[in-house]
């Protein structure tokens, strides 16, 4: 029976990754994608920003976005933040930043 428990506990793997879900994708229009990639700098953290801003057309009059979904593609430690816009907002800005040595690669989603 203890062989049995130390099998289980010992095929556990942690890994720490950073998504961002933002908001709601539920019976949401995807109105954005882009998947980023930036190479890594040697010894540096990588930072990097995503504008996007909804098209001025009477389709997308009064409509806003309504989620914001960043899947670090890597799985280490890199982070994707709203700085400006977002939820709520016509405009988005995402800052992206890896970890020291790493490349930048997320998988970006935006709905309204």
């Amino acid at each position: 029976m203890k062989l049995a428990i130390f099998l289980v506990l010992a095929v556990v793997v942690i890994v720490e990754c950073s998504h961002t879900f933002m908001g709601t994708s539920v019976q949401r229009a995807m109105v954005y994608h882009h998947d980023v990639q930036y190479s890594s700098k040697l010894f540096r953290k990588r930072v990097e920003n995503l504008y996007y801003s909804m098209p001025a057309v009477p389709s997308n009059f009064g409509r806003v976005i309504q989620g914001i979904l960043a899947f670090d593609l890597t799985f280490s430690g890199a982070s994707a933040n709203v700085t400006q816009g977002g939820i709520g907002y016509n405009f988005v800005n995402l800052r992206m930043k890896s970890d020291r040595g790493a490349k930048i690669h997320f998988d970006v989603y935006i709905f309204a």
